[in-house]
């Protein structure tokens, strides 16, 4: 009995040092690994499997918070200067104080604290700052995607109008073969009245 106990013992014990040594090494494997890694990890798979790049949130905001910059900017400048006004001259002028929207020459909290500056609604606190930019970009987006929308319906909408239209074409120009048909099947029978019917007509009555 005293050896079945030792035996029991030592099975529990060995147990339980091979179940802390896989965690001890998970640990250490994922002490390895970093969301960095996985990030990078992803973008790279992405581009090599489906020739994609995917984009890092840091990429997504300074993007972002450089298209709201030039879009407001230039319907402020749309305004003030009127006819005067070149939204490709102001493209040009931006790029070289700003960059690219999609390559910023500055970290976008730099830009967005430049544009609180500018702009009372825009918060002097950097975050703050770049989150009321990604909120503008995020809008103007939307209103145009919904224009785009009621275009696109309203080109439907005519085109279905034209079909319609082409359709009633193609029933009068039936209409009107019929028509000639019918005329031309008169016009012999006359025809033939005048030449036959005609000249029988003229002998009974002599």
């Amino acid at each position: 009995m005293a050896t079945a106990s030792r035996r029991t013992v030592r099975s529990s014990s060995q147990n339980g040092t091979s179940a802390n040594s896989q965690t001890r090494a998970k640990t250490r494997t994922s002490a390895k690994v970093t969301p960095e890694k996985l990030a990078n990890t992803l973008i790279a798979a992405a581009e090599k499997k489906f020739g994609v790049k995917l984009e890092t949130r840091e990429q997504r905001i300074s993007k972002k918070v450089g298209y709201a910059t030039r879009e407001r900017l230039g319907k402020n400048l749309l305004g003030l200067a009127k006819d005067d006004f070149s939204w490709d001259t102001w493209n040009k002028i931006f790029a070289k104080i700003f960059g690219e929207p999609t390559a910023l020459k500055y970290p976008p909290e730099i830009v967005a604290q430049a544009m609180a500056i500018i702009y009372h609604d825009v918060p002097t606190e950097a975050e703050a700052a770049v989150q009321a930019l990604i909120e503008y970009n995020d809008r103007s987006l939307e209103e145009r995607n919904k224009r785009e929308r009621e275009e696109r319906e309203r080109d439907d909408d005519l085109n279905d109008i034209e079909e319609l239209l082409d359709e009633d074409d193609e029933l009068d120009d039936e209409e009107e073969e019929d028509l000639d048909f019918v005329d031309e099947d008169e016009d012999e029978d006359l025809e033939d009245f005048d030449d036959d019917e005609l000249d029988d007509f003229d002998e009974d009555t002599l």
